[in-house]
């Protein structure tokens, strides 16, 4: 994976960790988005791909609870 998609990929982690971190949760969905996105568009290398495919299995089980922590 070059340098470019690996922060690519670690924007798109980035995102999806600070929208849960504030518990946002239409940052979230949109982070959810545009991860999908960017399994979409056309191909990277191999390792992006598969990275991307392993990071959109992990976020669908991301959910913010009803109510806000204390």
């Amino acid at each position: 994976m070059s340098e470019g998609e690996a922060l690519r990929l670690q924007r798109h982690r980035d995102r999806l960790l600070a929208a849960l971190q504030v518990q946002d949760r239409a940052a979230l969905e949109q982070a959810k988005q545009d991860v999908l996105q960017a399994t979409c568009l056309p191909p990277g290398s191999p390792a992006l791909r598969r990275a991307l495919r392993e990071l959109s299995w992990r976020m669908a089980g991301l959910r913010l609870p009803r109510r806000p922590m204390p």
